[in-house]
């Protein structure tokens, strides 16, 4: 029983410690009108995906941390991409209309529309705002950090764990990224 325990225990902590790994997708950018292809982002250091919605609160809460994320980290090889994969037919002000307009407002250059949730499928995503970091890699994307933005969705001032930038600043420092997984916390995506 014990030699079985221990063989069932190391086989999990084989696939734990494994990343996912993605081939890649291809999504309309509201924010120019263009297909954005995600292979088209291999020679970046890192691509972060953040699945958001202008609706929820919690996306309110945070636009002025990702803008902030986006401007400290452009210049360092990592893209960002935002992620709108709200059915229009569940929240109408989720439109594509809208999120042109959101991505105006906000200047965001690349704002995707995922009305069919295939990628929301494809990166298991589940809630607005939840990011990932991608790590390009001979092909393919590894995940190399999912969940939440930092540890305090309301105020930006009581933020003490900044984990998405932590996971950043591990991966252009070439170490391992430490804490790989947090609880998002926002909206549910419909």
């Amino acid at each position: 029983m014990k030699v079985s325990l221990i063989v069932i225990l190391l086989i999990l902590a084989t696939f734990a410690g494994k990343s996912q790994q993605i081939k890649g997708f291809t999504l309309p950018n509201v924010a120019d009108g263009r297909p954005f292809s995600l292979a088209a982002t291999q020679k970046a250091q890192a691509v972060v995906v953040i699945f958001f919605s202008g609706k929820c609160a919690y996306g309110r809460y945070y636009i002025g941390r990702i803008t902030s994320l986006m401007q400290a980290f452009s210049g360092q090889g990592v893209r960002f991409v935002l992620i709108n994969a709200n059915s229009s037919d569940y929240v109408p002000e989720e439109s594509v209309a809208a999120m042109q307009a959101y991505a105006r407002k906000h200047q965001l250059p690349v704002y995707l529309a995922d009305k069919e949730q295939q990628v929301k499928q494809l990166l298991s995503a589940t809630r607005t705002p939840e990011a990932l970091v991608l790590k390009p890699e001979g092909g393919y994307f590894s995940i190399v950090y999912r969940g939440a933005i930092d540890d305090s969705p309301q105020r930006a001032s009581d933020v003490s764990h900044a984990y998405l930038k932590a996971a950043l600043l591990n991966l252009l420092a070439g170490k391992h990224v430490t804490v790989n997984q947090t609880r998002p916390v926002g909206c549910l995506i419909k």
